[in-house]
């Protein structure tokens, strides 16, 4: 039974939340979360029970309050093709938050974990059902209009999301430059809400949007 919720919760749900962008899901230690929240573990058992549960918790308000955004930008006045572009900005700036706890969570999807999966496929897909009709609406006047729309989607997503997720594994792993160009100045590329809203016009001028 879920516990009534109190300013506990809400303090360790934000010291998870800062711990997981921080330090990703390894970093996010019990100890440390309760430490941050100054309260102690009996109260973090109480309220959440185990450390996975605690996990998908304070995902799963983070992606609602994506969806908030998400949904805000998506509702506005425009035409498809703007309503779509802001669509791929919000889930640049989603995978921006949650850049540090994203790759592990896609090694357990690689791996197969059904729990992971299940998770996921649960709690994090109601983005590409609107994804999904933007690009219905845009796809007769793109360049790959034959294409079906999944097609579409599959080619749109990760442009905005693996830049993001390959920039924090290079900051994790220690890496200082790429190309020549030193990593500090290619994360104001990757992680900035220009190079976001960048991204998303890469995005659809490669299908002719």
């Amino acid at each position: 039974m879920a516990r009534p919720p109190s300013g506990t919760d809400l303090k360790l749900k934000a010291a998870g939340r800062k711990l997981l962008q921080e330090k990703g899901i390894t970093g996010l230690g019990v100890r440390e979360a309760c430490r941050l929240a100054g309260v102690n573990t009996g109260m973090f058992h109480y309220y959440f029970g185990s450390k996975d549960e605690f996990l998908k918790t304070v995902l799963k308000e983070m992606y609602a309050e994506f969806m908030l955004n998400f949904t805000a930008g998506v509702s506005i006045t425009g035409t498809p093709r703007d309503r779509l572009k802001n669509a791929l900005v919000e889930i640049g700036k989603f995978a921006r938050g949650v850049r540090n706890a994203a790759p592990m969570i896609f090694a357990d999807l690689a791996h197969g974990k059904k729990e992971a999966f299940a998770f996921v496929s649960g709690n994090f897909t109601e983005h590409i059902k609107h994804v999904s009709a933007l690009v219905e609406e845009c796809r007769p006047g793109s360049a790959v209009k034959v294409r079906s729309g999944p097609y579409i989607v599959m080619a749109l997503l990760p442009v905005m999301i693996f830049p993001v997720l390959i920039g924090s594994v290079l900051e994790r792993n220690g890496v200082t430059s790429i190309g020549g160009r030193s990593l500090e100045k290619l994360r104001e590329e990757i992680f900035s809400d220009a190079g976001i809203a960048g991204r998303a016009e890469i995005a659809l001028r490669g299908i002719g949007l």
